[in-house]
């Protein structure tokens, strides 16, 4: 048990080096027990599949799990509520923090617009509010729908990150207070769109690609597509015992292939 959790310091310390060593599992060897890991809404997709293959594979260890936005669940981890949460984000705090996968944020549209992609160029002003019609950007005769996310939603601070800069989104934006509602908005408009993690995209909606590239796990792995982010546990401290066990299984093999169902791996499994 020493070895792993010197493996996993180790990782979560060198969060900005390539290819980083995933750490073994390890077994848990206590009795029954309930961990508490909450998600933002981008990550959440992640932790109920995780949660589901470990509790099959070590039935003493059942979880207790919810999901807001970013700030909504960083508030909780700070009161302590939950040691844990698993987010596509990392805002200013000074917490500790170890990378599980990478996600790739979706620019997602109709399914019947048959825009061909967007520059981030072109995506940067739809979302500034300077362009205002499909037609502008090689798509049809139609009004542009912007919808965003909330404040203190972990994608929306992602999204403007690698998108936006220091620009304001327009104030005629709808907002959606979640990755279904952003989903079910942009679905149910024709000129809709909107962005989300890569695990919300589904055959309601049409993923765009950005600067030429389609958002797949192979491209967001390759470092290829541009809107790509890091999936992390965050926590007030470092992990000890069954929580150590958990997040030590998610950076192995075993767990990397869960997390690859939906999301790129740190490394392929």
């Amino acid at each position: 048990m020493r070895r792993t959790k010197r493996a996993l310091a180790i990782l979560a310390l060198t969060l900005a080096s390539c290819g980083p060593q995933l750490v073994p599992a390890s077994t848990p060897t206590s009795g029954a027990v309930t961990l508490r890991i909450y998600a933002a809404s981008a990550a959440f997709p992640l932790l109920n599949d995780l949660t589901h293959y470990y509790s099959r594979a070590n039935p003493t260890v059942t979880f207790d799990i919810e999901t807001g936005n970013y700030q909504m669940v960083l508030e909780r981890v700070m009161k302590g509520d939950t040691p844990f949460l698993l987010t596509n984000h990392l805002g200013s705090e000074s917490l500790w923090a170890a990378p599980l996968g990478q996600d790739g944020i979706a620019v997602i549209v109709h399914p019947a617009n048959p825009v061909p992609g967007l520059t981030t160029e072109e995506l940067r002003r739809i979302y500034q509010g300077h362009v205002g019609n499909w037609q502008d950007v090689g798509g049809l005769d139609m009004d542009i729908v912007v919808v965003s996310r909330e404040d203190g939603s972990g994608t929306r601070a992602e999204f403007e990150r690698l998108v936006m800069g220091a620009r304001r989104t327009t104030r005629s934006a709808q907002i959606a207070p979640s990755s279904a509602a952003m989903v079910a908005s942009v679905a149910r408009q024709p000129g809709g769109i909107g962005y989300v993690s890569m695990s919300y995209v589904g055959e309601l909606v049409r993923t765009i690609p950005v600067d030429g590239v389609q958002l797949t796990p192979d491209t967001v792995y390759g470092n290829i597509y541009p809107l790509r982010s890091t999936l992390y546990v965050v926590g007030l401290a470092e992990p000890h015992n069954d929580y150590l066990d958990f997040i030590a299984w998610i950076q192995s093999r075993e767990g990397q292939m869960v997390v690859a169902q939906h999301y790129a791996p740190l490394l392929r499994p």
